[in-house]
């Protein structure tokens, strides 16, 4: 019997509605889709990027959104990334029409990289490391991010994340999350299956240095 290769992927062009370079996207399904990168920018379609409707959050113009989360056409949450101020997260309910700032960053040396969600309310976000310690970020109500750094695994010397698209944290179910590291010299997945509760810390053999460790981390199931 013939194998019969799959089709390639067809890939059409759209048109995002703004000139700045976007970073991060999340789709909600396969009409409601978020975007968000540089220079404060969001868009979003609703109609499966047949139209899609950019903005630029209101004092955010000089920020990059590295991360993005869908939640319904008209809800969203983007985070920023940065040292100190410049690490915020941002919600809104209007389709962009408004925007609350929900956290602003006030240490110096914290620099948050990326953010995931167990439901609409329930997230996690995380920063490098500072002092040994990961400033971890944990919501249950979608509006109160407090920091759960103490209740994380101890980070290594250098020990960070990194920015990528979002991609460094992910979550599955309502209590499992996971997320990686690089710049110390072992490559670390931190993984916790109670909501934050408690963390792991399991080494990895892919190469840690300054500039290399594990980038993004995804899960199909448990």
């Amino acid at each position: 019997m013939r194998h019969t290769p799959p089709a390639a992927p067809t890939l059409t062009p759209q048109v995002s509605g703004t000139t700045n370079g976007l970073i991060a996207v999340s789709p909600l399904n396969s009409r409601v889709v978020w975007a968000a990168g540089r220079a404060g920018t969001y868009t979003r379609t609703t109609d499966g990027g047949a139209t899609w409707r950019a903005g630029v959050v209101p004092g955010a113009e000089g920020l990059q959104f590295r991360d993005v989360e869908a939640i319904s056409a008209r809800e969203a949450y983007l985070l920023s990334i940065g040292s100190g101020t410049d690490s915020r997260i941002y919600h809104t309910s209007d389709a962009g029409a408004t925007w609350q700032l929900q956290f602003q960053n006030p240490i110096a040396d914290v620099f948050y990289d990326c953010f995931a969600f167990w439901n609409r309310r329930s997230a996690v976000a995380m920063s490098d490391a500072v002092n040994g310690r990961f400033p971890i970020l944990r919501t249950t109500n979608g509006s109160t991010w407090t920091d759960i750094g103490d209740k994380v695994v101890p980070a290594l010397p250098g020990e960070a994340g990194f920015a990528s698209s979002g991609t460094c944290i992910a979550t599955h179910g309502r209590r499992h999350a996971w997320f990686v590291t690089g710049g110390a010299t072992t490559a670390r997945v931190i993984a916790t299956t109670d909501g934050g509760e408690h963390w792991r810390a399991f080494d990895t053999p892919l190469r840690g240095s300054p500039s290399a460790g594990i980038f993004s981390v995804a899960f199909r199931d448990r």
